[in-house]
């Protein structure tokens, strides 16, 4: 087919159905007025491209499309004879065919449209439909103009809101600047309160620093005092145990002496003894005095000295009860200051904490609307 035939044969199916395969004489759909592309296809039923009827529209002429190109070419040199290009009068005798083969719907479609015609003029010239429909459209009007003098009403009445409503608004204008003034004075008032609780704050916080600082160096200076102690009442146990030992000494080498006295006097008193016989019984009997002096003395020493080491050992006892004592109560007293100086910075912490919760629980400064915005 030349270019002009392709033309003329595309001028003929202007406004048909594109349906591919076949010639459809019916016309495309009216446009509904849609964004998209235009219908090109009339959405009737019709014959497909293997000849059964089908709807033509868009899925199926999608599945017409595939059928075509799913069937084999032509073989070069077969036996398929190809068609001779159909010219103007054949396309023009298919277009008339086509035509008249539709002519008996169209004339259904016509003849329905004018019954629809005649209808419409009948009723439009019945007196008795116009008298009713004018009584309908007058009470239709009188309703409207009762709606229209009722929303007049509500109008004056929401105006006469509105005129109290702006009076209430002005009034409540005026409080909420005086209000917001004072809200202003508070705010200012508890920015000040709470700056200067902040600084003593600060301070009782540089209070409790310095007062743990203090019963640190009280506790180290217990603990010196404490090891001094320790050191004299070491000295002095040992100052006592040297005067203990030395008294010790003292007395047994006194009664080394008296023992031997008395053993030089019994030695006498055996000379005495063999040079006078007549004296024995004297000797004797102060022999015997003196054994039982010197045993009472021995006694008497070995009492005294039992006395000062028992006196010695509650002496150590009663220096170490009371070291312990002393270095018990020093201790008690640092860990009384360590504890009160804990307890006052957390007191002090608790104090700053409750202030910066106050201070960002206070509500933000109201912005005083200006008189030149209302």
């Amino acid at each position: 087919m030349t270019a002009t035939e392709t033309e003329v044969t595309s001028q003929a199916r202007a406004g048909l159905c594109e349906f591919p395969g076949v010639n459809c004489p019916n016309p495309k759909q009216a446009d509904a007025g849609a964004s998209g592309r235009p219908p090109k296809y009339c959405g009737l039923e019709g014959p497909g491209i293997d000849g059964k009827l089908v709807v033509h529209n868009k899925a199926t002429a999608w599945s017409a499309k595939k059928a075509a190109e799913r069937r084999p070419a032509p073989v070069a040199g077969g036996s398929a004879v190809p068609q001779p290009p159909a010219g103007p009068v054949t396309t023009a005798r298919t277009t008339l065919e086509n035509q008249m083969l539709e002519l008996p719907r169209r004339l259904d479609q016509l003849q329905e449209f004018l019954t629809g015609i005649t209808a419409a003029v009948r009723a439009y010239g019945d007196a008795e439909a116009v008298a009713a429909e004018v009584e309908q459209l007058q009470a239709s009007s009188r309703a409207q103009v009762a709606e229209v003098e009722r929303q007049r009403g509500e109008e004056e009445h929401r105006r006469r809101q509105a005129e109290q409503q702006a009076a209430d608004a002005e009034d409540a204008r005026e409080e909420a600047d005086a209000a917001a003034q004072d809200a202003i004075e508070e705010l200012e008032s508890a920015r000040a309160e709470a700056l200067a609780a902040l600084t003593a704050a600060e301070k009782s916080r540089q209070d409790a620093a310095d007062a743990r600082e203090a019963a640190t160096a009280e506790v180290e200076q217990a603990h010196r005092e404490v090891a001094a102690a320790q050191e004299a009442a070491a000295a002095q146990a040992e100052e006592r145990q040297r005067d203990t030992e030395r008294r010790i000494a003292e007395i047994q080498a006194a009664a080394e002496l008296q023992i031997q006295q008395a053993r030089t006097e019994l030695e006498v008193a055996r000379i005495a003894q063999a040079t006078a016989e007549s004296e024995r019984q004297t000797t004797q009997l102060g022999a015997d005095q003196l054994r039982a002096e010197l045993r009472e003395l021995r006694d008497q020493h070995r009492a005294e000295l039992e006395s000062l080491r028992a006196e010695h050992r509650a002496d150590r006892d009663q220096l170490r009860t009371d070291h312990q004592a002393q270095l018990a109560d020093i201790r008690q007293a640092a860990a009384d200051r360590v504890t009160a100086a804990t307890a006052a910075q957390r007191a002090a912490e608790q104090t700053a904490e409750a202030l910066r919760e106050q201070l960002a629980a206070r509500p933000a400064p109201l912005a005083v609307p200006d008189e030149t915005d209302a």
